[in-house]
């Protein structure tokens, strides 16, 4: 989920209030992740969003009025003058237009997410007057973009006005008379300028504002009076106080006790003098109006003025409110929850500092409407604010503070659902957040993103020419020829917010557009930025909506396969870093070029057994002896295949079989045995284990081999595995270097490790002197040693780019061959359904083998870092084997953001159609209730890392529904889990 900026769509301060509310509220939904029936949202949730929506709609209509005044008043157009004057109506109508588009946008945002994590019902009453599952009235958003289009179509006649006035044609009787007879239409910023006009010239006080109603005369179409402008001229205190006195004047004069003082009245967006006055610096404005101008209805628009203060980066007017805002409790916990939720530490600061100078009585009443403003929000605490949307520097504010005594400020405090901020810092993938509420320092260097970028006078010169406004919001639809839509509400991008803030896309991701074709040679990809009212109300939307496309061949995917290569000869390797596609924008109109895009793109063939069976004659090694179970441990007939979801019972996975090779200071007096051998896997079965988990790679020649890091060090050289033929990486064989039989066990241990190199940094070499040395193992090799009842947990090892090129990584073989030729592998072992054979091959032996009955076939899973491999394996098996996407959760940071949270990893298996999660464990045993949100997902949650040979680690995770538990230390962890059962 994207982190929430503070008034991203310049909807003013009428909005920031509830847009928080909507924000936290949307942000507990992503928690759940599950589409929810309406009847499950909490009733606070729907009232953030309701209010937020019927908010929405009463400012369109409001808009809308101010728009229709405008157009009912561009007759008089052509005749006005002169050009200052003109400029002024157009920064106006600007103004105005900027509030319209941002209002579209917005609404756009609170029906994608609503609808993102809200199932709407099948069959609704109001089904007529909303659209189908939205929060909106049928027509709303749509009815905005014709007012836009009005609105944007008088801003053009301005212009050209404006241009004329310039060269010197002056406007006609007509124009002048209209504009004087009703100058507060246009702006009220004249009413001042006349006044000082006046003053000027006949030098004798006020006399031409004496006869003049500040308050009638003030509403322009922004909805602004004079009070508002002469707040905004810095340094100009007296012309404000001069106003505000004939207006309580009048205001006395007047018998309806209704009419609100001019100073109090808020324009269009929600802005009174006092947050125009902040915004704008004019310190002297917001001190008189706080302290002098006697109007209490100015104490309203304090927190607003203060927090649109802070985010214009006005400090001393944020130092001035702060010490007025501690008298009102309720508005101190808002701009401090603001404060919390949209990183603004300085805001934080300086209520904090005034609270301290006021006393007691302020800050215990400040507690108190903390509290209160908390359990309306579901028990979002401050510390839940700042680790909702990932700002380390307030979550280290908010527990560091020495002000509030409240629990709101606990690092311990719990939500009304059981999660601590803690648990939403794992779970959506802010490592520095949950780091910081650990108590460690921590340090996070964010990926680079370079996603899009725009010329930007060019963009604006092919909106122009389509008459449509600057200001329009733009999406990237995804359409193709020769090619079938699968997912069509996936097919759009939100470009404009992208180009806003480059780095958004750090914890974002949504789901790809999902294309099938049965000519990919023909397969072209259209990408097309179009308006973002046409996608989103109008699928099929008219060309001249089109603001710029582009057009993207996919790269070949055909590479030879095994069978198909020349005796002697290797199957030929692609350069790594993915199908990374340049697409470039041209304009419908100008057709010069508007934009860039790097576009990443997965091919996946189908996989057909047999199609890429590699010839039988392979070199191998001999295997050690047939692994005897003995009669305890009841595995040595055939076992009920183990399913990888038992409710209730965890289990023990062996990590490269009796766990990894590590430094031996790590585990003194740990005898190891070399990791990701047919020995060691061997000795975890015995241990007990349920399954041994392995990494798979390809040799050069496409043989699969058990072997975890990029480079094979055993060369001496940093040589990558699939640069080695199969011959070449076994007769890279340590038993050659094993220690003699004679010595015994302790004098293994006992050895002296070699000198560390005084060049290269000290590595782990893994089955190396410092173990049990045993040969270098293939996958046959597994399948034909361990029995059938074992499970296999099969990590497909595939570089991304930016592991690539840490290890100087150039090239790779083409993704599907590199996963149809393990799935080759693993289905001459267990059997291929028929609906993965290939039609050519009925009378092939491999092919003819059928699986056998489920009780006898040998558990499998497949598992990878790589999104792409799980993707791809996901779709090739059709259901057939379970895989689980590999995640690190955020404890380093990785390139592709899918690999980067607990959040995204779920929904990425929900979109993909995986069985499950395997997540680093230390967000699981920092935050337990994480497990929960996964498991309700109705996903398979397994863990992985050190923490898993601690006993008390490994009974956490049972008790919170755990499915399997990787552990090095499988005794241990085996053990833990018997006694606690």
């Amino acid at each position: 989920m994207p982190v929430a900026t503070f008034d991203q769509f310049q909807l003013g301060p009428r909005f920031f209030r509830l847009e928080l509310e909507r924000a936290i509220a949307m942000r507990r939904l992503a928690l759940q992740q599950f589409p929810l029936e309406l009847s499950a949202v909490s009733k606070d949730v729907v009232r953030a969003v309701e209010e937020v929506v019927q908010a929405t709609v009463e400012y369109g209509e409001q808009l809308a009025v101010e728009v229709h005044r405008v157009s009912t008043n561009m007759q008089a157009v052509d005749a006005m003058g002169p050009a200052a004057r003109i400029e002024q109506v157009l920064e106006a109508l600007e103004a105005l237009e900027r509030r319209v588009q941002g209002l579209i946008r917005y609404g756009w945002l609170i029906e994608r997410e609503w609808m993102e994590y809200v199932q709407a019902p099948a069959s609704t009453s109001d089904a007529a007057q909303h659209g189908a599952g939205g929060v909106f009235p049928a027509g709303y958003l749509r009815g905005l973009d014709a007012w836009h289009m009005v609105l944007a179509k008088a801003m053009a006649r301005v212009r050209v006005r404006a241009a004329e006035a310039r060269y010197g044609q002056a406007g006609g009787e007509a124009g002048a008379a209209a504009m004087a007879a009703d100058p507060g239409l246009w702006s009220a910023e004249f009413v001042l300028e006349k006044a000082k006009a006046e003053r000027a010239k006949k030098r004798r006080g006020d006399a031409w504002l004496d006869a003049v109603s500040v308050s009638t005369v003030g509403g322009d179409i922004g909805g602004r009076n004079a009070l508002h402008y002469a707040a905004q001229s810095s340094g100009d205190v007296a012309w404000l106080r001069r106003l505000n006195v004939l207006d309580v004047q009048e205001l006395r004069l007047q018998t309806e006790a209704s009419r609100q003082p001019s100073l109090a009245a808020v324009d269009i967006g929600g802005d009174s003098a006092l947050t125009i006055a902040a915004r704008a610096g004019n310190v002297g404005a917001v001190r008189y109006i706080i302290e002098e101008s006697g109007v209490d209805a100015a104490s309203a628009s304090l927190a607003d003025a203060a927090v649109a203060a802070f985010a214009a980066g006005e400090l001393d007017s944020v130092q001035a409110l702060a010490e007025r805002l501690v008298a009102f409790p309720e508005k101190v916990a808002l701009v401090v929850r603001t404060a919390a939720f949209y990183g603004f530490g300085g805001l934080f600061d300086a209520v904090s500092v005034a609270l301290k100078s006021a006393g007691a009585r302020a800050y215990m009443g400040a507690e108190v409407a903390l509290e209160q403003s908390a359990r309306r929000a579901g028990g979002t605490s401050m510390v839940h604010l700042a680790a909702l949307n990932g700002h380390v520097h307030m979550v280290k504010r908010a527990l560091e503070q020495n002000i509030f005594r409240s629990s709101v400020f606990d690092a311990h405090f719990r939500d009304d659902a059981g999660l601590s901020a803690l648990d939403m810092a794992n779970y959506f993938g802010y490592r520095a957040c949950a780091d910081e509420l650990l108590a460690f320092s921590a340090e996070f260097d964010a990926p680079e993103y370079d996603g899009m970028r725009a010329e930007a006078p060019a963009l604006q010169s092919a909106l122009d020419k389509l008459q449509l406004p600057r200001s329009t919001h733009l999406l990237l639809r995804i359409g193709a020829e020769h090619g079938e839509l699968v997912s069509a509400s996936a097919a759009v991008a939100d470009v404009t917010a992208l180009l806003e803030k480059p780095d958004m896309a750090e914890h974002v991701w949504l789901p790809p557009a999902h294309f099938h074709t049965a000519r990919p040679e023909q397969f072209v990809l259209r990408l097309e930025l179009v308006a973002l009212v046409d996608h989103a109300l109008a699928p099929c939307a008219s060309e001249h909506r089109v603001v710029a496309q582009a057009a993207l061949s996919l790269p070949p995917t055909h590479v030879p396969g095994y069978h198909e290569r020349v005796p002697g000869q290797y199957i030929p390797l692609c350069l790594t870093g993915g199908s990374y596609l340049q697409a470039v924008f041209v304009a419908a109109a100008t057709d010069g070029v508007v934009a860039a895009a790097n576009i990443e793109a997965l091919v996946c063939t189908p996989y057909h057994y047999g199609a890429a069976t590699p010839a039988p004659s392979r070199p191998t090694t001999p295997a050690g002896p047939a692994l005897d179970l003995g009669p305890d441990l009841g595995l040595a007939e055939p076992a009920v295949a183990i399913p990888w979801h038992q409710p209730g019972r965890t289990l023990i996975y062996g990590h490269r079989g009796s766990g990894m090779n590590c430094p031996h200071a790590e585990r003194p007096g740990y005898l190891q045995l070399g990791e990701n051998t047919v020995l060691s896997m061997q000795q975890a079965v015995r241990d007990g284990v349920a399954a041994v988990e392995f990494d798979v790679q390809l040799t050069r020649d496409m043989e699969p081999i058990i072997y975890h890091d990029w480079l094979v060090a055993e060369t001496g050289m940093d040589t990558p595995a699939n640069a080695l033929s199969l011959a070449q990486f076994l007769a890279l064989n340590p038993r050659a270097r094993v220690p003699p039989a004679s010595r015994s066990c302790s004098d293994l241990l006992a050895a002296p490790a070699p000198p560390p190199d005084p060049v290269l940094a000290p590595v782990v070499m893994a089955n190396s002197r410092d173990t049990v040395q045993e040969p270098f193992a293939t996958l046959h090799d597994l399948f034909e040693a361990l029995p059938p009842g074992v499970g296999f947990d099969i990590e497909v090892k595939y570089p991304m780019p930016d592991e690539a090129d840490g290890v100087g990584m150039t090239t790779s073989f083409e993704i599907n061959l590199f996963v149809d030729r393990i799935l080759d592998v693993v289905y001459s072992y267990i059997g291929c359904p028929p609906h993965l054979r290939a039609a050519h091959d009925d009378d092939d032996d491999h092919a003819q083998r059928l699986p056998p009955p489920p009780h006898l076939r040998r558990p499998i899973v497949f598992t990878s870092f790589h999104p792409d491999i799980c993707v791809l394996l996901a779709h090739k098996v059709a259901g057939d084997i379970p895989v689980m996407l590999l995640t690190d959760a955020g404890m380093s940071a990785m390139a592709d953001v899918r690999c980067n949270s607990i959040d995204v990893a779920v929904r990425l298996c929900k979109w993909a159609g995986l069985a499950g999660v395997v997540t680093h464990v230390g967000p699981i045993v920092q935050s337990p209730r994480v497990a929960s949100l996964v498991r309700r997902n109705r996903l398979v949650l397994a863990t992985y890392g050190d923490l898993n040979n601690q006993p008390e680690h490994v009974r956490l995770q049972q008790a919170y529904g755990v499915d399997v538990v990787i552990a090095d230390d499988v005794r241990t962890a085996t053990a833990a889990i018997e006694s606690h059962r």
